[in-house]
């Protein structure tokens, strides 16, 4: 092999190595997600790929499937119930948090790659154990942090970290199953603006979700 062909398959390496680096990872580990309840000891399916809830990936979500996004962090495509689903394979409806109507209550986020944008938050309530989630469910469920916003912003340090929080439950909610999402929005990609500009932030990102099963007395 030439000195030249071998100096461009290290390149390309090296470019497949820093892509995998830079690539977003995340999951709540508290009230555990359903991909990564095995690690906290639920019995139920592992899945060694928690971190990478991503709606199937940027080309995927944008590019393939018009932006649209499982309701719990899976590719769109999917036949449902999606893996992450009530239902699905990890979505078994094994409750890992109980809380009380009203309460003020501990999230932790791990962020193993930090790529900046929003966290947001929000509820559905499940009538029973084959009801599937829905975007109008949790919509109409929206949760605020304990400070009154309805946002967390990353500021793109540190890279890796927990991210510890305080959601507000709602007054007058109770359920036996219901489904608390994670959502986080990128934006440390360059791309194009609504006005026509370009700039860090704008155009497609990866979009995050997981969703964790919970009992609200």
């Amino acid at each position: 092999m030439s000195g030249l062909c071998q100096i461009v398959l290290l390149m390309c390496a090296l470019a497949a190595s820093q892509l995998q680096l830079v690539q977003g990872h995340g999951m709540v580990l508290d009230p555990v997600n359903r991909s990564s309840a095995w690690r906290k000891g639920f019995k139920v399916p592992p899945n060694y790929e928690d971190s990478e809830n991503f709606c199937g990936g940027l080309q995927v979500q944008h590019h393939m499937n018009g932006g649209k996004c499982g309701v719990c962090g899976d590719n769109y495509a999917l036949a449902q119930p999606r893996p992450n689903e009530n239902g699905g394979k990890y979505g078994r409806g094994v409750i890992v948090r109980s809380y009380t109507e009203g309460q003020e209550i501990a999230v932790k986020v791990k962020v193993e790659a930090n790529h900046k944008g929003y966290f947001e938050f929000s509820l559905c309530p499940l009538s029973d154990g084959k009801q599937l989630e829905s975007e109008e469910c949790f919509d109409a469920h929206p949760l605020k942090l304990a400070d009154g916003s309805s946002r967390h912003r990353l500021s793109g340090t540190p890279f890796q970290y927990e991210v510890d929080l305080k959601l507000k439950l709602p007054e007058g909610l109770k359920c036996d199953h219901c489904v608390l999402r994670w959502y986080w929005i990128t934006a440390n990609n360059w791309g194009t603006c609504a006005d026509g500009s370009e700039a860090l932030g704008c155009g497609p990102h990866e979009h995050y979700r997981t969703c964790s099963d919970i009992r609200i007395d």
